[in-house]
């Protein structure tokens, strides 16, 4: 059986799925949809253009300079992780921007953050290590399976136990799970975006998340070269983003103002 096969009869025996799938569909067939997805160079090459790294993101965000990088202060769950992640079954790809996500919520005093997408559960990690202890805290992820791996049951593996009691993982569909988290938390510090990576996923879920987020609060994108949708948002709202780099993939934040 090919692999899309496989990936429809996994749809199909889910009919709460149904809908997702649905919309999956369309945005393949639609040319106009289709087009939207594939604004790749477009969005690259302004990545490129104005991007900047880590350390100076942190810097224009925080205004705080020679950061210790999180896996120097952790470095026993991040090893246990790494060890956790080496032993998994399914390839889930790769930790994302943490030393980002960490100092950001650092400096926001973060106690309620929504995050879209868990795989491992790195960058899950990084910002529940920021929120343990602080009272009253939470982080609410949004995580939908990959249909073709049965990575249901390794989803957030690499999180360590004794930091799981203010997490709360809501599964499904960005479309389902995200309006439940963000009337479970109202008002955000923080949110960071890593899950359906098309353009219309980005387009609907983004207003969502901006709403809730609290003046000065952190807007984050992962992956925003995929397409253009992270730059017309940013247009709409007429912000301008923090664009930064590293290992060649784009991440976008954009502060509310008060």
């Amino acid at each position: 059986m090919t692999r899309k096969l496989k990936i429809l009869l996994w749809y199909l025996l889910r009919p709460n799925l149904y809908a997702h799938l649905f919309r999956l569909l369309i945005s393949k067939l639609l040319p106009s949809q289709a087009k939207q997805n594939h604004t790749m160079e477009e969005s690259q090459q302004l990545c490129s253009s104005v991007s900047t790294n880590t350390e100076e993101a942190i810097k224009k965000l925080t205004g705080q300079t020679n950061l210790t990088p999180t896996n120097q202060l952790f470095t026993n769950h991040f090893e246990n992780a790494q060890k956790i992640q080496n032993k998994c079954p399914v390839d889930m790809g790769g930790a994302g921007n943490l030393d980002l996500l960490y100092w950001c919520a650092e400096y926001l005093k973060a106690s309620k953050v929504i995050e879209t997408g868990v795989a491992y559960g790195w960058s899950s990690m990084a910002i529940l290590l920021s929120l343990v202890g602080r009272e009253n805290s939470r982080l609410v992820s949004t995580d939908m399976p990959y249909p073709d791996r049965n990575n249901a049951e390794y989803v957030g593996c690499v999180v360590p136990d004794e930091i799981r009691n203010d997490w709360k993982i809501m599964r499904g569909p960005d479309r389902q799970s995200l309006p439940k988290s963000i009337d479970m938390l109202e008002s955000i510090d923080m949110c960071h975006y890593d899950s359906d990576k098309s353009y219309q996923g980005r387009m609907w879920a983004y207003p969502k998340l901006w709403e809730s987020l609290r003046p000065g609060g952190f807007f984050i994108s992962d992956d925003i070269g995929d397409n253009m949708a992270f730059f017309d948002f940013a247009k709409k709202i007429a912000c301008k983003p923090i664009i930064v780099e590293k290992d060649k993939k784009y991440m976008g934040i954009i502060v509310k103002s008060a």
